[in-house]
């Protein structure tokens, strides 16, 4: 029976001992396993791999797939003194297992010394740059490209060098302008979208009153043109009337002369007018009775 228990007993400590020697990778994972605190070879193929027991040997486990992180933005001079602030990405990944445990030793004083390392280098390089080559509405005069390929070659090479890291890509995210700039730089677009627009409104009026002027020039025209027109129709109508009225005249003069005088009673005679005339006068005849013939006398 106490042989029993003794087995037993050495069964279970052989299965502790395993257990506790057996450790597991996963895929995208990278393990260094260290000896009182010295590093070994990094382990990155997915699997069980055996260690000593806890207390001598220790797993650290790594990821070694990219990482993307945002670093803090950084307030800057450019070569033209405007200043901007620039927030940027770093995607990373583990190149040197060793050199980034022995340095770091997790992803996170990874990223703070990344972002720090990121950040520097960016100031350097946009020290050299004008605000039209990053702002700017020709897209052919933006040098952003040139900027981020400069910052991600001497990120790249440091981080290598220093911490065992890969910058796989770099870019800007974000431009800005400081908030004690923001408000002049707004009020200074706003004077300038201002004037743009007064400029166009004296513009317009100007190109209103050209058109203006020459509508009223070609009224002016037209009217005059008109004019002739209408005085060529009204005098060749009164030539006309002139030779019907003639015509009709010479064939009944006396007719006409009643007529004329009747025109002239109605010009000039009204319901209470008072005519003192002549006997003698032409314009008396027609208001006076014919006189009466008397008899004939038979010779």
């Amino acid at each position: 029976m106490k042989n029993l228990i003794y087995i037993l007993i050495g069964l279970g400590v052989i299965i502790t001992l395993i257990a506790l020697s057996v450790f597991q990778v996963s895929e995208g994972e990278i393990a260094i396993v260290t000896r009182f605190g010295r590093p070994g070879q990094p382990i990155d193929r997915a699997g069980p791999h055996w260690k000593l027991p806890a207390f001598l040997e220790t797993v650290h486990r790594l990821d070694g797939r990219i990482q993307v992180f945002k670093p803090r933005p950084i307030q800057l001079m450019l070569e033209d003194q405007n200043p901007l602030v620039v927030t940027c990405y770093v995607t990373w990944r583990i190149s040197d297992p060793l050199v980034f445990f022995q340095s770091l030793g997790t992803e996170a004083i990874a990223e703070l010394r990344l972002g720090d390392m990121v950040n520097a280098r960016l100031g350097n390089v946009l020290g050299d740059y004008r605000l039209s080559e990053i702002i700017n509405t020709d897209p052919g005069e933006v040098r952003l490209d040139e900027i981020e390929e400069q910052t991600l070659e001497g990120s790249n090479r440091e981080a290598r060098r220093q911490y065992g890291l890969e910058i796989v890509d770099l870019g800007i995210r974000r431009i800005t302008y400081p908030a004690i700039v923001t408000r002049s730089v707004h009020d200074r677009m706003e004077s300038d979208r201002q004037r743009e627009a007064q400029r166009y409104r004296a513009e317009g009026a100007e190109e209103a009153a050209k058109i203006e002027a020459d509508a009223a020039r070609q009224v002016a025209e037209l009217m005059a043109e008109a004019g002739r027109e209408a005085e060529i129709i009204m005098g060749e109508g009164d030539r006309e009337a002139i030779r019907i009225r003639g015509e009709a005249y010479s064939r009944d003069p006396e007719l006409f002369e009643f007529l004329d005088s009747l025109e002239t009673y109605r010009r000039i005679m009204g319901r209470e007018t008072t005519l003192i005339l002549s006997l003698d006068s032409d314009l008396f005849r027609y208001l006076l009775p014919a006189p009466e013939s008397g008899p004939e006398v038979e010779r």
